[in-house]
């Protein structure tokens, strides 16, 4: 009898303990190291916005901003963990990092919405959540056709990330006007900058043998019609704008010098991607000094 009775507890305790590392696993315990975004340039994308905001518009109280920068970055890193959990990408404790970083976006959101009352966070975030599911359906595009890393589908991808301006905008004056968009627009301009450029580069590498001027037209002439059409806002934008519109002119032309020096000497030569990089981050740098410069001067 006793017998029985340690068997059937010893049956149960084995029981519990397969349920209990089932729902563990479920979880994403033991969780691994937490799951990152590696794009380098999206870091920028998140964060320069927000900072470009915070210095053209100069916060009452470092209290929101920093809510705010703690809700951002919880949102990017739980839109990454919950896109490699949908696309069943193995990635150890991706349930359990998204938790911890969905309960960073909420130890920003609830005290910028109830004690601060800025709901008119909520269409910009609403916006983001949009623009971001949008992207997220593109990467199920077959294998070897993303479009979620096409150009088109990269761009998109800029303009919710760099929807981080106008929030900031909207903690530091407590508002949502036209002067939040332009900051958007601005950096969806800049940013755009660097993704046709790269294409640009990406796309001309994989040509084998010779690269001719019609390569470069073909490959290149997405990304020096963008760039030409730029210029031209730039241009009217330094003509009218007075002081905060030439400073404008100095924030991007950095970025657009280096668009048309590399379309014009464009090859099937890849350049040395980390280098390419860190001079991206250097002209961000460039931009994020200047243009709220600009828009400080013009207002």
């Amino acid at each position: 009898m006793d017998r029985s009775i340690a068997a059937s507890k010893e049956r149960g305790t084995s029981l519990s303990a397969r349920i209990g590392a089932v729902c563990l696993g479920l979880l994403g315990w033991p969780p691994g190291p937490p799951p990152l975004p590696h794009e380098h340039g999206a870091w920028l994308m998140l964060y320069a916005p927000l900072v470009i905001s915070f210095l053209a518009v100069r916060p009452g109280s470092l209290v929101p901003p920093l809510l705010l920068t703690l809700l951002v970055t919880g949102a990017f890193l739980g839109q990454n963990a919950a896109r490699l959990l949908i696309r069943r990408r193995r990635k150890e404790g991706a349930a359990f990092w998204l938790g911890i970083y969905l309960a960073l976006l909420a130890a920003g959101a609830i005290p910028l919405l109830f004690r601060y009352r800025l709901s008119t966070l909520l269409p910009v975030g609403g916006l983001a959540t949009g623009l971001f599911g949008l992207h997220t359906l593109l990467s199920f595009s077959p294998a070897g056709k993303r479009q979620d890393r096409s150009l088109w589908g990269e761009i998109l991808a800029v303009g919710a990330l760099t929807l981080t301006g106008p929030a900031a905008y909207i903690v530091s004056r407590q508002a949502l006007d036209s002067l939040a968009w332009y900051i958007w627009a601005g950096s969806v301009a800049y940013f755009s900058s660097g993704i046709f450029y790269v294409h640009m580069l990406l796309s001309a590498a994989r040509v084998k043998g010779s690269f001719g001027s019609r390569d470069r037209w073909r490959l290149g002439g997405a990304a020096l019609l963008y760039h030409l059409l730029l210029a031209i806002l730039v241009a009217v934008v330094a003509i009218t704008g007075g002081q905060g519109g030439r400073l404008t002119a100095i924030a991007y032309t950095p970025a657009m010098v280096r668009a048309f020096w590399g379309w014009a000497t464009l090859s099937n030569t890849l350049p040395p991607l980390k280098q390419v990089g860190l001079r991206e981050a250097c002209y961000t740098l460039w931009f994020t000094g200047f243009f709220p410069a600009a828009l400080l001067v013009s207002s």
